[in-house]
């Protein structure tokens, strides 16, 4: 399965490029994902000014790749973002993607927006990308009800 992080108003990639050097050195993340620095897809990154051939993915074409197996859990993806976000501070939203699933982590996050992205997260990973809860022991416990929309 694949994940893509996008940093969407990152113009040069220099926030993409550090998320990609704090995951590659989280030995977690590496036993159940390959972890990668792409151009987004169906794009051709353009090389910045002065730099080798084949030294630098372009601007705004760069996105952290992960092809992951079905034990993958987005929720320590999210933890490991978010001690990042914490760090560095980026100025641009940070943007996860999975089939059709897709959160954002805006720019400047407090804590409870970033406990809200951990959330969405958490709940990705517990209804298996369907949007449904996954079936469990514990049909009524609280966490096997599905989100209430936001949408009022």
């Amino acid at each position: 399965m694949d994940v893509r992080l996008r940093l969407p108003d990152d113009p040069y990639g220099d926030e993409t490029k550090q998320l990609y050097d704090w995951l590659i050195r989280d030995r977690e993340l590496h036993l159940d994902a390959d972890i990668s620095l792409r151009p987004a897809a169906g794009e051709t990154a353009r090389p910045e000014p002065g730099s080798e051939p084949g030294t630098s993915m372009g601007d705004t074409l760069d996105i952290v790749q992960f092809i992951v197996d079905s034990g993958f859990q987005l929720l320590s993806l999210g933890i490991a973002v978010a001690a990042w976000h914490k760090a560095r501070r980026p100025r641009s939203p940070l943007v996860v993607e999975r089939g059709r699933f897709r959160a954002e982590l805006p720019a400047g996050a407090t804590e409870e927006q970033i406990n809200a992205f951990l959330r969405a997260l958490e709940n990705e990973d517990s209804t298996g990308g369907t949007g449904s809860p996954a079936p469990g022991p514990d049909d009524d416990s609280e966490n096997s009800r599905a989100p209430e929309s936001d949408d009022q």
